[in-house]
């Protein structure tokens, strides 16, 4: 919402998309390909610009592919991507779960800071009234703010390192997107199945062959060199669609290698970055309680103190 309101300067919103710039960058360093040369591989990438010749032989590319699929037998997919389609829906599951526990957790940080933070300003108002004791009361109240403080720390660390963690994750995951992957290796096989079964398509048997040649008669044509013309034509077209059938063939095969490798990529650089991202969780919680345990042990210590000087005035006065 912030984003939204247009508080984009935030230190909360700025804090987060760092954490988020610096996760993205880790992860290109990680990336075999990706880490040569980051300019090199985005100027070898298409332009998101195209001209309206461009966008309207997409939009009738798009359509026929849909006209055409919608009557073709999809292809059983290769194991490898049923186990890592199934993976990635277990990964982006678990992740959901993980985030929405990490978020209740970080508000009751939030919480408890206040809370802590509201404490020592009512031990702060103690003073006013009870100037005898002000010296405990101003020890007591300043621990209590510092732990508040600590607390802080520690849930914007949770906040917006951790769980920003998680949902870059969860989008890493959906970038990848191992559906559509599958999806387009099938429509590859299928359309590589389409081509070579359609080197009879233009038999000159049936119906089509009847009609042709009545239409032939009425024009005068010559049939037997509308006939030689015809396959000349057609055996063009069986040789096309064969260098078509061989170059789909390997541009599957390639693309199936290419998944694959890019999957162990994905597993191994997310192995990495949730491996970094708990050790800095538990770093935080354990500088939290650190501090913690550093502030009521000065606490305590500087009221043993007191309470020995306190004895002293009261056997004085006695």
């Amino acid at each position: 919402m912030e984003y939204v309101r247009g508080d984009r300067f935030g230190t909360d919103f700025t804090q987060r998309r760092a954490n988020s710039l610096n996760r993205f960058l880790t992860r290109l360093t990680l990336h075999p390909v990706l880490r040569t040369d980051w300019n090199a591989t985005m100027r070898s990438r298409p332009q998101r610009g195209s001209s309206r010749d461009e966008q309207a032989s997409g939009v009738f590319d798009n359509f026929t592919d849909t006209f055409i699929n919608a009557f073709t037998k999809v292809h059983k997919p290769d194991k490898r991507f049923i186990e890592v389609k199934e993976k990635s829906d277990k990964l982006d599951e678990d992740l959901g779960h993980i985030e929405k526990i990490v978020a209740r957790v970080a508000r009751r940080e939030g919480d408890l800071e206040a809370d802590y933070k509201d404490l020592a300003e009512q031990f702060q108002r103690l003073i006013n009234l009870e100037p005898g004791v002000a010296p405990s009361v101003h020890a007591f109240s300043a621990s209590v703010e510092d732990t508040s403080s600590g607390i802080k720390n520690l849930k914007d660390h949770t906040d917006q390192n951790y769980l920003g963690s998680l949902r870059d994750m969860q989008a890493y995951s959906t970038a990848l997107d191992f559906e559509q992957l599958t999806e387009y290796l099938a429509k590859s096989t299928t359309d590589r199945d389409i081509l070579a079964s359609s080197h009879g398509s233009s038999a000159l048997t049936g119906a089509g062959g009847f009609i042709r040649s009545k239409i032939e008669d009425v024009r005068g044509v010559d049939h037997e060199q509308s006939r030689r013309e015809r396959l000349r034509r057609l055996e063009l077209r069986i040789d096309e669609l064969t260098r078509e059938v061989e170059e789909a063939k390997k541009t599957t095969e390639a693309f199936d290698e290419e998944v694959v490798r890019e999957v162990a990529d994905f597993e191994r650089i997310k192995r990495v970055e949730f491996k970094s991202q708990l050790g800095g969780l538990a770093d935080a919680h354990r500088g939290f309680y650190e501090g913690v345990l550093g502030i009521w042990e000065g606490y305590v210590r500087e009221m043993g103190e007191g309470e020995v000087v306190f004895g002293e005035g009261e056997g004085v006065e006695a």
